[in-house]
């Protein structure tokens, strides 16, 4: 996506309206805001200065930063942890998952008898992928965002949090259910215009999805899908009761009871789990036969135990991840991430027959699994 040209008047501005600076938003301190009240007083004067670009609004109880300290917003796909690189292996396999749930969407909504506006489902992968991120099934290339500054506050500072955090993003001003800008590179979909009236989460949150447009796991760098890229100011709230005063919290309506599609997605969430189920496709023991690239051979005993526990040789080395089965192709994927340490390795492998897999790791090294009992 585009970043934000020219002067944005941010944040940090707030103290001195009629000068603009050119500064690392992501960078800078969030402002402490002691009430709901001034808060929409600011949002008031951000809006007015940033008349190019339509608020949008984000709550979250940390502030999440990168290895530099800066604030980042990555759609969940494309996230990683304590600061790794997000290898092309994992992301396939999560868009494989991410494939893997937008067919059970569809056919779930048929399965319920909820066939308004089928055909566009079917057809249109941004739809999908909405309600999947929305509802939080499995990683989109998709961030939540929303128009409502309360529902932000609502989610950043819940009853139980001692402090929250509320980011306004500068986006191009929609046009229809789901805007396609060409020249920011961002597509943004309403989800009350996309979802049918079963679905009532995102009526409550009025939210919207984002994402990078024409850009999936195909790109050149990474930054270019944050969407810090677009941030205009953040804010840093504390104190449940202070900051809301006579003002009212909408916590407990974010989340209504009695949502058809909250409920069937769950359903695809546990039918995902079961068609993943690495320990099922390695039931008993297995010899795990290896060559590596300069010609050495090994072998050990391999078991997978309590879900996604990696034994060898009768002890626990590595925890199995980013797990994906397609029996129809017949292949295989998971991440092994070492027991204690820093190890990593891709498998990718074949369904040879029920009792023997074959394949190679990240590193190349070539290997077969076959059950012995």
């Amino acid at each position: 996506m585009r970043e934000l040209e020219g002067s944005i008047f941010s944040h940090v501005n707030l103290n001195s309206p009629d000068k603009k600076e050119k500064i690392d938003i992501t960078s800078a301190e969030p402002l402490l805001i002691e009430n709901f009240i001034d808060l929409v007083k600011k949002i008031a004067i951000l809006s007015f200065h940033n008349k190019d670009h339509l608020l949008f609004f984000r709550g979250q109880k940390n502030d999440h930063l990168n290895r530099k300290g800066n604030s980042s917003f990555y759609p969940s796909i494309y996230r990683t942890r304590n600061g790794e690189n997000l290898s092309k292996q994992l992301l396939n396999i999560r868009f494989t998952l991410l494939d893997q749930a937008s067919n059970l969407l569809v056919k779930k909504f048929v399965q319920h008898g909820i066939t308004d506006s089928i055909t566009e489902l079917k057809r249109r992968k941004f739809i999908q992928w909405s309600i999947l991120q929305h509802y939080e099934v499995c990683d989109t290339p998709l961030l939540d965002l929303t128009q409502s500054l309360r529902v932000a506050c609502s989610f950043a500072l819940p009853k139980n949090q001692d402090f929250g955090y509320v980011f306004v993003f500068g986006m191009p001003y929609i046009t229809n259910r789901i805007t396609i800008n060409s020249e920011q590179d961002i597509v943004n979909i309403r989800l009350i215009n996309i979802c049918p009236p079963q679905a009532l989460r995102p009526y409550f949150q009025e939210g919207n999805l984002v994402g990078t447009a024409d850009v999936l796991n195909d790109y050149e760098e990474r930054s270019e899908l944050d969407f810090k890229r677009r941030l205009i100011a953040k804010f840093k709230i504390s104190d449940h009761a202070k900051f809301w005063g006579d003002q009212q919290s909408l916590e407990r309506y974010l989340m209504p009871k009695g949502d058809q599609i909250e409920a069937l997605c769950q359903e695809i969430k546990n039918e995902l789990k079961q068609e993943n189920n690495i320990e099922a496709m390695f039931p008993g023991k297995w010899l795990n036969e290896y060559e590596l690239k300069d010609g050495r051979r090994g072998k050990e005993v391999v078991e997978v135990k309590n879900g996604n526990q990696y034994y060898a040789n009768g002890r626990h080395y590595f925890d199995l991840e980013s797990v994906s089965i397609d029996k129809v192709n017949g292949t295989i994927k998971f991440r092994k991430i070492g027991k204690g340490d820093d190890r990593k390795a891709f498998n990718s492998l074949k369904i040879i027959s029920k009792d023997k897999y074959g394949g190679v790791e990240t590193n190349g090294t070539k290997i077969t699994y076959t059950r012995i009992e």
